[in-house]
C-alpha cells in the first residue's frame, strides 16, 4: 500500500499509510516523525477556530467601553489544529491554510476508517 497525504510542502509534513500503520515524516518538528499503529491509535481530533470572532467582538466592546481596544489581535490566534493521540504519545499540528485544513479532515476520514475494528 503506497498511499499517503502529504499536508504540507516546506517544511515537509506527510503521512504515508502502510498496512498496520502510518509513517509520518514531519520536517516542522521532528520528534513527531515515525511509525505510528492504527491499533495504538486514541483518537483523531480536528479544533476549529473560534478564537478571531470571539477576538473581533471583544475588541469592538472594550474599545466601545473603554475607547482603547484591551483585548489581543485575533491574526496570531488564527490557526486550527490536528491532534493525534496514541497510546505513547501526542502529535499536535497547527493548520496555517484551508489547503493543510482539507487534508487535515481527509487524513482524519482515512484514519478514522483504518482504526475501525472490523477495518
Amino acid at each position: 500500500m503506497s498511499e499517503s497525504i502529504l499536508l504540507k510542502n516546506d517544511p515537509k509534513i506527510e503521512f504515508q499509510f502502510q498496512a498496520h500503520g502510518f509513517q509520518l515524516i514531519d520536517n516542522q518538528t521532528e520528534t513527531h516523525s515515525g511509525f505510528y499503529a492504527y491499533g495504538d491509535l486514541e483518537s483523531v481530533e480536528l479544533n476549529r477556530v473560534w478564537f478571531p470572532k470571539l477576538s473581533v467582538w471583544m475588541r469592538v466592546i472594550t474599545t466601545f467601553l473603554n475607547g482603547v481596544p484591551y483585548f489581543p489581535d485575533a491574526d496570531t490566534y488564527k490557526y486550527s489544529s490536528m491532534i493525534i493521540r496514541s497510546e505513547s504519545s501526542k502529535v499536535g499540528i497547527w493548520l496555517i491554510d484551508m489547503k493543510m485544513a482539507k487534508q487535515a479532515r481527509m487524513l482524519k476520514e482515512v484514519l478514522d476508517q483504518k482504526t475501525q475494528p472490523n477495518a
